[in-house]
């Protein structure tokens, strides 16, 4: 099901930045992954984006990721749009103090299928939609509208070999999903990671079963590799903090670093604080290890915390209740068999005027006994 724009507003919550050492090694920044302006289906320029995200939301970097079908006919996204583009994530950039990445929504529809819109043969396909952006300027977007770049995986041959990065965009539990993780394995390096969702969402006065973060988990378990983000999709043209980044420095290239290594986590609301770490790697990385895991866990929240649960292979294993603002713990998993995926959820008590309560997922570790 595809969350609609009207629905998607609510979330843009801009709340004051905080950057604190992650145990010294790296620090946190936060950003936004996912939003349009007005050169698609947005409002506000690309200006009015990144003034709102820098001085409004505070926020550390941002991706603007406009639609590749552009915002008239013949609906494709012209190329001196993709270049001003390009051009206002570098002015905007300033090392050490904000980050602007280009990027654009990879927006594959079936009716491209069909003869609604008869660009393809074949069986429609149900893609669903992907942000691409790039840590530096490329000549054209590679667009879903265009036969050599049609389906995921050659999406990510082409991104690849530009140094970008891709990530699956507001998941589709159902039939409109049917084929959005359908990329080759080897492509979890380019097609890094995946926006992140509560099961159940409130909004005016109505309840909504969107099944995020089952439909990721169902992926993990199906043996997929993807970290979590989380983006507001807003067509405001205001940004705001859905994803932390533990990188060394403010940079395009350490952000860029960070997120290619899946050392990001999501966030629903506040800008929750987390640690995760599994016999000293970080979230995000891939491990093998001779004994048992042995893992690390800090959450320092904005509210008390509700729950902290830790799971392995998508059930929880470990559960706290702590009613605390922060809470820090260790556990040694001894049922540990011989390869299992880790990731941690927080869920604070504030909640938001639609009653949705503010909570936090850290990437996965991926665990294996040598």
């Amino acid at each position: 099901m595809r969350i609609a724009k009207s629905f998607l507003m609510f979330l843009l919550l801009a709340v004051v930045a905080v950057v604190r050492p992650a145990r010294a090694q790296y620090n946190v920044y936060w950003g936004d992954m996912h939003g349009h302006t007005s050169i698609s289906d947005g409002k506000g320029s690309l200006d009015d984006y990144f003034t709102h995200a820098r001085d409004v939301a505070k926020l550390d970097f941002v991706v603007v990721s406009d639609h590749d079908f552009g915002n008239s006919a013949p609906w494709r996204m012209p190329h001196e749009t993709w270049t001003l583009t390009q051009d206002k994530v570098d002015q905007y950039t300033a090392d050490g103090r904000f980050v602007a990445i280009a990027g654009y929504e990879w927006t594959s529809q079936p009716k491209y299928w069909t003869p609604e819109e008869p660009l393809f043969t074949g069986p429609p396909k149900y893609y669903n939609h992907k942000n691409v952006y790039f840590p530096s300027r490329v000549n054209y977007l590679f667009s879903a509208k265009d036969a050599a770049y049609n389906s995921p995986n050659l999406l990510a041959q082409a991104v690849l070999e530009h140094g970008g990065l891709i990530q699956n965009n507001h998941l589709d539990p159902g039939p409109g999903g049917r084929d959005q993780f359908d990329y080759d394995p080897s492509y979890s390096s380019v097609i890094v990671n995946t926006e992140m969702w509560p099961d159940t969402i409130h909004y005016q006065g109505k309840t909504h079963q969107v099944n995020g973060e089952s439909t990721v988990r169902e992926f993990l378990n199906r043996g997929g590799k993807t970290g979590f983000v989380a983006s507001t999709d807003t067509h405001e043209g205001k940004p705001a903090a859905r994803t932390a980044v533990l990188a060394r420095e403010l940079t395009r290239p350490a952000i860029f670093e960070a997120l290619g290594q899946r050392r990001n986590y999501a966030v629903f609301n506040a800008r929750i604080l987390l640690e995760f770490k599994i016999n000293g790697h970080w979230m995000g990385e891939e491990i093998e290890i001779q004994d048992k895991p042995r893992i690390e866990v800090e959450v320092k929240g904005t509210d008390a915390i509700r729950e902290v649960a830790l799971l392995r292979d998508g059930s929880p294993i470990h559960t706290l209740n702590p009613a605390a603002q922060n809470v820090r713990f260790d556990y040694v998993d001894d049922a540990f068999g011989q390869s299992s995926y880790y990731y941690l959820r927080a869920v604070q008590t504030d909640k938001d005027e639609h009653g949705n309560p503010s909570c936090a997922w850290s990437s996965p570790i991926w665990v294996k006994r040598q």
